[in-house]
């Protein structure tokens, strides 16, 4: 099955470990990369089939999870996973308040990553363990 995903997170290094650990599960996923606010709105609007965005709730042009409300109202049917450095309990429950079906935290081994994708792109919420 081809599948779509949109990585959006200023830092190349990361959307390539990010990619990688995905396709590891599923060599037919097609990517699409957006390093700002700006990017993401533009891959979503040039995307209207993508089955999941990862998203890093630091990305230039965001403010706390502006950009993660704002995929919510203009696209609610695209799965969002909140894919973070900060990973306490406040963060992940305010992702998972604005409507983000999964948070990784970018300290997450990559096989549990790809895992992770595959649980929410299968309709489950997740969340790190603890």
């Amino acid at each position: 099955m081809l599948r779509q995903i949109i990585v959006a997170d200023d830092h190349p290094l990361f959307r390539e470990a990010l990619k990688a650990a995905v396709a590891r599960l599923d060599s037919g996923t097609s990517f699409v990369e957006a390093d700002s606010v700006a990017s993401l709105l533009t891959a979503l609007d040039a995307q209207p089939d993508a089955d999941l965005l990862l998203l890093d709730l630091k990305l230039p042009g965001a403010q706390g999870f502006n950009a993660l409300a704002h995929v919510r109202g203009s696209r609610p049917g695209l799965p969002v996973v909140v894919v973070s450095a900060d990973d306490d309990a406040q963060t992940i429950a305010g992702a998972l308040r604005y409507g983000a079906q999964g948070f990784i935290p970018k300290s997450t081994e990559a096989g549990q990553i790809g895992q992770a994708v595959e649980s929410v792109l299968a309709g489950e919420i997740y969340t790190p363990p603890g």
